[in-house]
């Protein structure tokens, strides 16, 4: 392999890799504020907590979703548009001082983040295939497994010096900076000749294959 293509290879390890790692950052680096934030809101725990399982559930139906639409519209637009809402999800996340409507938002956050989850592997699978597509997802699961281990140790780190609502200011920046670099990073890796024949609906054998991943994927957090 080429000095070049080596450094494209990594390049695309470090970008999909930390695609992937989104959604889960968005949980992991958000649980030591939960008390502040519980404080704050003046809300129950329970309801706090729920904005836990709202990201979850975005997470898992974000992934079965965006994952068909890919196969129509192609990888890049559905990440750029994924990301960017993320990041303003966040933001509105940052103002808000309703915890129904952060639950709400956290839903979306979510949904969004999954773009992340699967269309790393997605665009790794049109990159690559056998032993490199192996070796690349080795690759892409040690850079993915840094996260859930520092995102607990950032988030607490931030609380004592900002409140809760930095660590969702931070998230938005994430979501705005990864959109950026997709756009000037992250080539369409989805020919169109090799796109889904568009139909209303996403056809049943992409759900079941889609519907696969947030066992996996969810299974850290």
């Amino acid at each position: 392999m080429s000095n070049s293509n080596t450094q494209k290879t990594i390049w695309f390890s470090i970008l999909l890799g930390t695609l992937s790692a989104t959604g889960p950052l968005a949980i992991d680096l958000y649980l030591p504020a939960l008390p502040q934030m519980t404080a704050q809101l003046h809300t129950t725990t329970s309801l706090a907590q729920l904005s836990i399982t709202s990201c979850l559930i975005g997470l898992a139906i974000g992934q079965i979703i965006i994952g068909g639409i890919s196969d129509h519209i192609g990888r890049k637009k559905p990440l750029i548009m994924g990301f960017f809402l993320f990041g303003i999800a966040s933001i509105l996340i940052s103002f808000t001082s309703s915890i129904t409507l952060l639950i709400a938002l956290r839903f979306i956050q979510g949904i969004c983040g999954a773009s992340g989850q699967i269309l790393a592997r997605a665009v790794a699978r049109d990159l690559f295939s056998g032993h490199k597509l192996t070796k690349f997802y080795a690759m892409l699961n040690s850079i993915n497994g840094v996260f859930p281990i520092i995102s607990p140790i950032i988030g607490g780190f931030m609380i004592h010096f900002v409140p809760w609502q930095g660590v969702f200011v931070l998230l938005g920046l994430i979501g705005f900076v990864l959109a950026g670099l997709i756009v000037v990073g992250l080539p369409e890796t989805l020919p169109t000749e090799e796109r889904a024949t568009a139909t209303f609906g996403i056809p049943l054998h992409q759900l079941v294959r889609y519907s696969k991943c947030p066992i996996s994927s969810l299974g850290h957090s």
